[in-house]
């Protein structure tokens, strides 16, 4: 019999600040890629447009793990 691994999709958040650089603060899986995605859509709202503030945090999508 073949045990099959579990599925899961991650998202990295990443803390971003000027002079210091950028680090993975939190990582997150979810069971389905369109729910991982919608997650780093609706955290990187947060972000106000323009340039990139001296710290801020951003969600990003990694894939299938």
């Amino acid at each position: 019999m073949q045990i099959s691994k579990p599925v899961a999709y991650r998202v990295d958040i990443i803390e971003s600040e000027r002079g210091w650089g950028t680090k993975i603060d939190e990582v997150k899986y979810f069971d389905n890629e369109p729910e991982a995605k919608e997650f780093c859509r609706v955290y990187n709202l947060k972000n106000p447009p323009g340039p990139a503030p001296d710290w801020y945090m951003i969600a990003q999508y990694v894939g299938k793990v």
